[in-house]
């Protein structure tokens, strides 16, 4: 069945005004925009990051710099170059891309910085060690320890350089006689018996003590000339200073102090070397003439040993205290100062400052007898002509001269025995003297 159409709204719907293209236009105007900024963020983001990619190279004499340099530089490039591909481009960075690009800059310019301080100061302490010519500071040690790890590769050690280990002994000749008041002694005259020597002595180890730990601690020489002659002693004179009870052992608490230096007059290492220089500054020299010994009472005059096969004339002494020869402290010592026969004994202790020595006597040594210490029960002699080395750390050869050694009553033959001294107010064969062994006090174990 045929369905007629009755309306079909032709001619009913309303007529479109034209807006002469301006929709369009604002389109296009809307597109061109946004083109623009897009264009805009790109050439502002490509400017910012190929100038923060210009950093300029420094000049280093190092190749290991150079190339530490080169390859810093490769991986800051590499490194942004991939971050901006990862956001897709220069217009598409984002605030944290950026920041990473600038942190990458950074660490690549105080790495610069970092290899052109340490250059400097190579720099600076070569022309320094160069200027020295060896004098205060060690070429050979400043090549070692920083001059060629630096040229391997590894950063500058820009710790001061130290210098030379040098004795404080040069100074303290030059201050003889400055320390502390002058004492008058007498000594029997060398070869003269009957007569005795008047001696003026300057100074004491506690008068000179106290100038030689300033030092100590104001010039790092003379610390280091410490530390390094205390790292030589063997470690039984180690332990002489180390036991500071006197027990006979060093515990742990003892052996601790002697791991570091403080300014404690009994710190082991500094009390070392203040007996090892002290004397240094010590003057002693002869006054007017020789004084002849009145004769006639118990201790006066004097005595004939003649052990050797003719008469010695010698004037026996009251003990005193004598200090420290080598690293010995004879504090009941008595003069005797007279020529003996060559020494020839199995073997001798030399009183040798920078470290005494137990040397097997190899034949006989021309000396004269210095004194007798009556509580260590031995002699003391001085050599008289060159026979061996005495140096503990030498190598041999006919030295010797001069140089103190001693030797225990027991090892030297019995003639010795008749030596006399004044003892408690009488005169007395060192034979006759009775030796009682040291006492040791033992520690507690806790």
């Amino acid at each position: 069945m045929a369905v007629d159409i009755l309306y079909t709204g032709k001619g009913f719907a309303p007529e479109l005004q034209s807006d002469g293209g301006k929709a369009m236009s604002r389109l296009s105007d809307f597109i061109t925009k946004a083109e623009e900024i897009k264009y805009k963020a790109f050439k502002e983001n490509k400017d910012w990051f190929l100038k923060t990619q210009e950093v300029d190279p420094v000049a280093f004499i190092t190749t290991a710099n150079q190339d530490a340099q080169n390859r810093l530089m490769k991986e800051y490039n590499e490194s942004s170059a991939a971050i901006v591909q990862k956001a897709g481009g220069f217009d598409k960075l984002s605030g944290e891309a950026q920041s990473k690009i600038l942190a990458g800059k950074n660490f690549l310019i105080s790495e610069q910085n970092r290899m052109r301080a340490d250059q400097e100061q190579y720099m600076l302490e070569k022309a320094m060690i160069a200027k020295d010519a060896d004098t205060n500071y060690s070429s050979e040690e400043f090549y070692r320890t920083k001059e060629a790890p630096y040229l391997n590769g590894q950063p500058y050690d820009r710790t001061p350089i130290q210098p030379k280990a040098q004795s404080i002994a040069n100074e303290l000749i030059g201050l003889k006689g400055r320390f502390g008041s002058t004492i008058t002694r007498n000594i029997p005259s060398k070869g003269a018996p009957g007569f005795f020597d008047t001696m003026e002595t300057t100074g004491t180890r506690e008068d000179i003590a106290p100038y030689i730990t300033n030092r100590v601690f104001e010039e790092p020489k003379y610390k280091r000339d410490m530390l390094e002659r205390w790292s030589a002693l063997s470690q039984a004179e180690k332990d002489k200073y180390l036991d500071t009870d006197k027990s006979g052992r060093v515990d742990e608490a003892e052996r601790t102090a002697g791991t570091s230096v403080t300014r404690d007059k009994e710190n082991p290492i500094l009390k070392f070397y203040i007996d090892q220089n002290w004397q240094n500054a010590l003057k002693e020299e002869p006054s007017g003439k020789p004084t002849r010994i009145t004769t006639g009472s118990s201790t006066g005059g004097f005595s004939e040993f003649t052990g050797f096969g003719k008469a010695i004339k010698y004037t026996p002494t009251e003990s005193r205290d004598a200090g420290i020869i080598g690293q010995t402290k004879y504090d009941s010592f008595h003069d005797l100062n007279v020529p003996v026969q060559d020494v020839n004994v199995k073997q001798i202790r030399v009183l040798n400052p920078s470290g005494e020595i137990t040397k097997p006597n190899t034949g006989p040594i021309t000396a004269d007898l210095v004194g007798y210490d009556d509580v260590k029960d031995e002699f003391i002699f001085i050599a008289t002509k060159d026979y061996y080395d005495f140096q503990p750390f030498a190598f041999g050869g006919a030295k010797g001269k001069d140089e103190r050694f001693a030797v225990k009553r027991s090892d030297l033959p019995e003639k010795y025995n008749d030596w006399e001294i004044v003892k408690d107010g009488k005169r007395v064969k060192v034979g006759t003297i009775a030796k009682s062994a040291p006492t040791i006090v033992k520690k507690k174990a806790y």
